[in-house]
């Protein structure tokens, strides 16, 4: 695929704050939901949590994965 030469609408510095905070709010959700008693919800929000924690550590370039071109 060729590389285009336009800047990301969001700068990566963004996108991974944004990947941090939506893990945070996931794992806070998750938490409040176990403490209720509500597992399958609390399960729910841990994965979602943690696909979005992996993100963050993607973009960051902190993963195996090769972090996204800029």
């Amino acid at each position: 695929m060729p590389q285009s030469n336009k800047a990301p609408k969001v700068p990566l510095a963004e996108r991974v704050l944004d990947a941090e905070t939506r893990a945070s709010q996931w794992l806070a959700a998750a938490n409040e939901a176990s403490e209720a008693g509500r597992v399958v919800k609390a399960e729910r929000c841990f994965q979602k949590a943690q696909f979005w924690h992996d993100r963050a550590t993607q973009l960051a370039g902190n993963s195996d994965r090769p972090a996204p071109r800029l």
